[in-house]
């Protein structure tokens, strides 16, 4: 395990404040295919809600003032896509939405750098209702996923395959709410080693679609063409039909698992992140960083895992990279990600 210590801080913010930022630009990403507005529910308790809502519902209905709540952009991929632009480099998104979907985007992406061009607004819109209970840190989305469940490789057009073409890397996610998503992910790869670009797949929670995971397995995680699979502890146990519980049983599982495939596998958890490839590097999570928010933590640390690794950082680098960049987008009221210059001052005050 590698220790966050000083020289590996030291290590990393020299890697930051070495970058040639006006070079970031040149750097093309694609993400597909989705885009969720995202309504979040800040509670405190599962008990304290449901004694709530239950005595609400025994008087025949009524009012839950005082409950916090926000409204901003959601979705793997948009969300990745807005971390990547406020990293500087040049992310475009390929969805399907409906003209307020698009508008919405143009608010929260598109002032912020993401390319919108492709994305479609003939659709239906998708939305997530997340409960975020504050004790257990631990969020509950009830979705709607619109035109994102059915999102194929029928849904992209010849700009969009021009594109994917001249992109450094395209990522893939959301499998989890696309009925179409593991013939879209194959598909999507066969093309990306065509054209030599650099492919990421996160196939999100895949609870509900557990019997699809063999098909999911043979036909992506397992595809020769895929070089990064990003997933969290949740995900993984579907993956490994593991019960882990403790860190060495987690990372004991990911080894395993990157025998069954041939992608660089990289595992993030509440504790700790990790790479698995012929070796393995673990680096510990931030601590004493405030929690405010759990919902879009993955697609922060997936977005700065991308970032660093099309830079060629050193991988116990890009791993304490993606933590930090992570714990600071869940430390702040504000659902936006970090640019450099906070990353680069935040570690500056904790070496």
């Amino acid at each position: 395990m590698v220790e966050t210590e000083n020289p590996l801080k030291k290590r990393l913010l020299q890697s930051l404040q070495n970058l040639e930022r006006k070079n970031l630009l040149s750097f093309h990403l694609v993400l597909l295919p989705d885009f969720f507005v995202d309504h979040v529910v800040s509670l405190k308790t599962v008990d304290q809600m449901h004694t709530a809502v239950q005595s609400l519902v025994a008087q025949g209905g009524g009012n839950l003032p005082g409950v916090s709540q926000q409204i901003h952009q959601g979705g793997n991929a948009a969300n990745t896509a807005l971390a990547l632009a406020r990293l500087g480099m040049t992310p475009h998104l390929i969805c399907r939405t409906n003209p307020f979907g698009l508008h919405l985007l143009q608010f929260f992406l598109g002032k912020n750098g993401v390319d919108l061009s492709r994305v479609k607004s003939d659709g239906s819109l998708a939305m997530t209702t997340a409960l975020e209970f504050q004790e257990h840190h631990a969020n509950v989305m009830l979705g709607d996923p619109g035109s994102v469940a059915s999102f194929s490789f029928d849904s992209l057009d010849d700009q969009d395959w021009d594109l994917m073409a001249q992109a450094h890397l395209i990522g893939v996610t959301n499998w989890n709410l696309n009925k179409q998503g593991t013939m879209l992910a194959s598909h999507v790869l066969q093309f990306a080693r065509k054209h030599h670009v650099r492919t990421f797949f996160d196939s999100g929670d895949p609870s509900p679609r557990m019997n699809d995971i063999p098909e999911l397995i043979k036909k992506v995680l397992s595809n020769p063409n895929l070089d990064i699979f990003g997933l969290n502890e949740n995900e993984l146990r579907y993956y490994t039909s593991s019960s882990m519980a403790t860190p060495q049983e987690m990372i004991a599982a990911a080894e395993q698992f990157k025998k069954q495939i041939p992608a660089r596998v990289d595992f993030h958890t509440s504790f700790f992140s990790c790479t698995v490839k012929a070796a393995t590097t673990v680096v510990p999570t931030l601590t004493g960083v405030p929690v405010i928010r759990s919902t879009g933590a993955g697609d922060a640390w997936n977005a700065a895992d991308l970032f660093a690794d099309l830079l060629d950082f050193p991988d116990d680098e890009r791993l304490l990279f993606a933590n930090i960049f992570a714990g600071y987008y869940i430390s702040k009221p504000e659902p936006l990600h970090p640019t450099i210059d906070m990353v680069v001052d935040f570690i500056k005050k904790t070496l």
